[in-house]
C-alpha cells in the first residue's frame, strides 16, 4: 500500500498544527516506538492495513477517498459532542482552537462564518457580555445546568473556561475572517437580555451594561470594516476582516475553513457540539455555494459608505430601543 500510505501520511500532516512533531504523533497513535514510527513513515517497514485503519479512524479520514473508491452517497463526518455544562464549554474551546491551528500550516487561512449571533471571537472574556452568553447557553441546555437557580450576578464561570476562550480568540484571529451577517444577527442577544431581565435573573444595571457592551462591540466591528484592517488583533501579521450583509442566506453558525491545501466545515448542533466535515467534494461544493452567496450579499467595507452607515445605524437603533424597553418594560417590538 505504498501510494496509499504516502497519501495517508500527507493527509494526516495537513490535519496537524505546525508545532506537532509528526513522527512522535504517529508513534503515539500507533503505540509504537519513535524508531518504529520513523521506519513506517519512510517506508522501511510496511504499514499494515490494520495500522492504516487505526490512523484513519483517529484522524477521521475516509478510506474510500484514500483508495479512490466510488462513494457518491456516503459521507464521513466527525461528530464532536460535548456536555452541556461549563466543562463541555472548556472542551469546545479547546477543540475549536486545535482544529483552527491545523489550518495554520500555510501562510493564509480564510474563515467564513455564517453569523446567526455575534461571533464569539468578537467578544473579550473581560466583557460582561461574554459571561452572559455562557449563562444563556447553560440555561437553555438540555441538562439545564443553571436553570434559573443561579442569578446572573452570582454566576461565575471557571477560570479554565476564560483561559481557553482567550486561547480560542487568539488562535481564531490568526486568519482572514469573513463574517456574513443579516440585520437580525444581534436580535437574539438583545431579546435574551430582555428575557432574563423580565424574569428577574438579570438586574436592570446589568441589562443596561450589556447593551453598552454590545454597542461597543458593534462600534469596533464598524471601525474594522471601515478601515478594513486588523490592527487591534493579536498577530504579528496583518489579517483581513471583511463583513458581508445578506438577507438571502440562512445563517446558522456554520464555519467554513480553507487554505491552499485543504478545506473543512463545522456545523453546530446543541449548545457546544458540532459536526466536522472534511470530505473534499462536499467542501468544494460548500466553497462554491458560499462564494455565490457572497456575490449576492453586500460587502459593507471601505467603499460602500451608504450601505455601511444604514446597516450599523440599524444595529445602534435596536440597542437604543432595548435600553428604552428595559426602562419602560414594554415588549420588544422589532421581533
Amino acid at each position: 500500500m505504498g501510494i496509499e500510505k504516502d497519501k495517508l501520511f500527507n493527509v494526516i500532516k495537513q490535519k496537524l498544527p505546525k508545532n506537532v512533531l509528526f513522527t512522535e504523533e504517529i508513534a503515539d497513535v500507533l503505540d509504537v516506538s519513535y524508531d518504529a514510527s520513523y521506519r513506517r513513515i519512510k517506508g522501511r517497514t510496511s504499514l499494515t492495513f490494520k495500522e492504516a485503519v487505526k490512523l484513519a479512524r483517529h484522524y477521521k479520514i475516509s478510506l474510500n477517498e484514500l483508495y479512490e473508491l466510488p462513494s457518491d452517497n456516503s459521507l464521513l463526518i466527525n461528530k464532536n459532542k460535548f456536555q452541556d455544562n461549563i466543562d463541555g464549554l472548556i472542551h469546545f474551546y479547546k477543540e475549536l482552537s486545535y482544529y483552527t491551528k491545523t489550518f495554520h500550516s500555510t501562510d493564509r487561512t480564510q474563515v467564513v462564518y455564517s453569523a446567526k449571533d455575534i461571533p464569539f471571537y468578537h467578544v473579550k472574556t473581560t466583557n460582561l457580555y461574554w459571561k452572559f452568553r455562557i449563562y444563556v447557553h447553560l440555561n437553555f441546555s438540555q441538562n439545564n445546568s443553571v436553570n434559573n437557580k443561579v442569578s446572573f450576578y452570582n454566576f461565575n464561570p471557571k477560570f479554565a473556561a476564560i483561559e481557553e476562550a482567550n486561547n480560542f480568540r487568539e488562535t481564531f484571529k490568526l486568519t482572514d475572517i469573513v463574517d456574513i451577517w443579516s440585520d437580525t444577527t444581534i436580535d437574539s442577544s438583545l431579546y435574551q437580555i430582555f428575557y432574563f431581565f423580565r424574569t428577574k435573573t438579570l438586574r436592570k444595571e446589568e441589562a443596561l451594561l450589556l447593551c453598552d457592551e454590545i454597542n461597543s462591540i458593534i462600534k469596533e466591528i464598524e471601525y474594522n470594516v471601515t478601515n478594513e484592517n486588523s490592527d487591534n488583533l493579536p498577530s504579528k501579521k496583518k489579517f483581513r476582516y471583511t463583513l458581508y450583509y445578506s438577507k438571502l442566506l440562512n445563517l446558522n453558525h456554520t464555519i467554513f475553513f480553507k487554505n491552499e491545501v485543504k478545506k473543512g466545515v463545522l456545523m453546530p448542533y446543541g449548545s457546544f457540539s458540532h459536526i466536522k466535515i472534511e470530505d473534499s467534494n462536499i467542501c468544494d461544493e460548500m466553497d462554491v455555494y458560499l462564494q455565490k452567496q457572497l456575490q449576492l450579499a453586500k460587502k459593507i467595507s471601505v467603499d460602500t459608505e451608504i450601505d455601511r452607515k444604514v446597516f450599523f445605524t440599524t444595529m445602534y437603533e435596536k440597542i437604543d430601543q432595548l435600553r428604552n424597553e428595559i426602562n419602560s418594560k414594554i415588549l420588544i417590538s422589532f421581533l
